[in-house]
C-alpha cells in the first residue's frame, strides 16, 4: 500500500509547520470508530480518529475479512473465513457478542470416515471452530467452508453469507443466530466459488469464480431475492473480486482482480467497462457520481466518473513513504475522506483526502488487514 509529499524548511519553521500540519491532518468528523478486520491477527482493530491509534483488538476468530454494519448500528459483523462462522461485534461495548455457524459442523470428512474429535469435544455445541481449531487444541487452525462475502436480506432479517469451498449460500436469522437455510449454487462450466454476494433491490448478485488460479470466465448470477430462484447469469473476468451495487444506475460493479477491469451489470446483463489500474480489489462508491477502486497488484486507486468513463489513477503515497496492496475502503460522514487499508506484513490505515486527492494520515494496524468499516459511536 503505497502514497505522497516532501517539504524543505528552515529549522525555525520546523515546528509551527509540524503543528499546521497536524491540524489539516485532523479527521472532519469524529463521532465514530473505525474497524479494521486484521486476517493475520485474528481481530478486529478498533481505531479511534481522534487519538489517530489502535485503542482495542476484539479477537473474533481466524481470518477475519468482510465487514457489515447491523441495521440501527448497534452491531457490526466480521465473516470468518477460517473457522464457518460470522462474528457479531457489540459495539457499545466494543466487544465479542457471539458468533453463528455458516454451516453444521460435520459428523464424518468427505470419504465418510468419522471426525472422532468432533464427538469427544462435543463440537456439536459450538458456534465457531476457532473456539477448538483458533486455541491450538485441533488441528489444522483453518477449517471449514470458507464464508466469505455477506449481505442483508431486503428486511434486514437475515444475514446472507458466501461460502467458496461449500458453493452456496447460508442464510443466517439475525435474531437467533440459527442457520435458517443452505441454498447449493449449482456451477457454471467452470465457474463454481460463490466469492462475494449482494443485494440490489429484489434481486440477489452472485459472483461464481473458477478455483483459482484460472483463465475461463467466471460468472455473475442473479437470483430473485425472496425466492431464491435464478434468474440471470452473464460471464466476466476469471477471479471476480468484489460486488458493489450501483442502486442509483439498478446495477452492480465487480471488480476484475486478474484484470485492470471494473465490470457493470444490470438485469439485462453487462452494460459498462471501466478501466483501472491493475489488480482492482475493493470498490467504493463515492458523492457526485463516482467511484473509488482499490488496485492492490498496481499498489494505486482510481477515481472513476461512472457516467463518463473518466477514470484518474493516484499512487498510494505520503511523501516519500510508498505503501502498498491497497484492499478497501469506508467512507467518512460528510463525504469528504475515505479510509484505505494498506494490506502487506506492515499494514496502515490510510487517511485519503478526495478534494486534495492525496494520503493526509497513516495510522500502523496489524499487518494483513483487509476490510474497513466506519462505525457511529454510541
Amino acid at each position: 500500500m503505497d502514497m505522497r509529499a516532501r517539504l524543505w524548511l528552515k529549522p525555525g519553521l520546523l515546528a509551527l509547520s509540524l503543528t499546521l500540519v497536524a491540524c489539516s491532518q485532523r479527521v472532519a468528523t469524529t463521532g465514530h470508530w473505525v474497524l479494521v478486520s486484521q486476517a493475520g491477527s485474528r481481530s478486529v482493530a478498533v481505531v479511534d480518529p481522534e487519538e489517530g491509534q489502535v485503542i482495542k483488538r476484539i479477537t473474533v476468530g481466524m481470518l477475519p475479512h468482510r465487514l457489515l454494519l447491523a441495521p440501527g448500528g448497534r452491531s457490526a459483523y466480521a465473516v470468518l473465513v477460517g473457522s464457518q462462522a460470522v462474528a457479531e461485534i457489540d459495539l457499545a461495548s466494543l466487544t465479542l457478542r457471539r458468533t453463528f455457524l455458516t454451516a453444521p459442523v460435520p459428523e464424518r470428512r468427505a470419504d465418510g470416515s468419522l471426525i472422532a474429535g468432533h464427538q469427544e469435544h462435543n463440537a456439536f455445541t459450538h458456534t465457531s471452530c476457532f473456539d477448538c481449531h483458533g486455541g491450538g487444541s485441533a488441528q489444522p487452525a483453518i477449517v471449514g467452508t470458507r464464508p466469505f462475502g455477506i449481505t442483508l436480506s431486503e428486511e434486514g432479517e437475515t444475514l446472507i453469507v458466501s461460502q467458496i469451498r461449500d458453493a452456496s449460500l447460508a442464510l443466517i436469522a439475525r435474531e437467533s443466530g440459527e442457520l435458517e437455510r443452505t441454498l447449493p449454487l449449482p456451477p457454471s462450466a467452470q465457474a463454481h466459488e460463490p466469492v462475494d454476494v449482494a443485494r440490489l433491490g429484489d434481486s440477489l448478485y452472485v459472483a461464481l469464480r473458477p478455483t483459482q488460479p484460472a483463465t475461463t470466465p467466471a460468472v455473475i448470477r442473479r437470483l430473485e431475492a425472496k425466492s431464491l430462484q435464478e434468474q440471470s447469469e452473464a460471464q466476466t473476468g476469471s477471479d471476480p473480486a468484489m460486488l458493489l451495487p450501483d442502486p442509483e444506475r439498478s446495477r452492480v460493479l465487480v471488480s476484475n482482480f486478474e484484470t485492470n477491469t471494473l465490470t457493470a451489470f444490470g438485469p439485462s446483463g453487462k452494460e459498462a467497462v471501466y478501466t483501472v489500474n491493475p489488480g482492482p480489489l475493493g470498490m467504493l462508491l463515492l458523492p457526485g457520481g463516482r467511484l473509488l477502486s482499490l488496485n492492490y497488484y498496481s499498489n494505486s486507486l482510481s477515481l472513476v466518473d461512472l457516467d463518463t468513463a473518466e477514470v484518474e489513477s493516484l499512487p498510494l503515497e505520503l511523501g516519500d513513504r510508498k505503501y502498498a496492496n491497497p484492499t478497501h475502503a469506508a467512507l467518512l460522514p460528510g463525504g469528504r475522506q475515505v479510509y484505505i487499508v494498506s494490506s502487506g506484513t506492515e499494514g496502515h490505515l490510510l487517511l485519503f483526502d478526495l478534494q486534495e486527492k492525496r494520503v493526509v494520515r497513516d495510522i500502523p494496524i496489524d499487518g494483513l488487514s483487509f476490510d474497513v468499516l466506519v462505525v457511529p459511536k454510541p
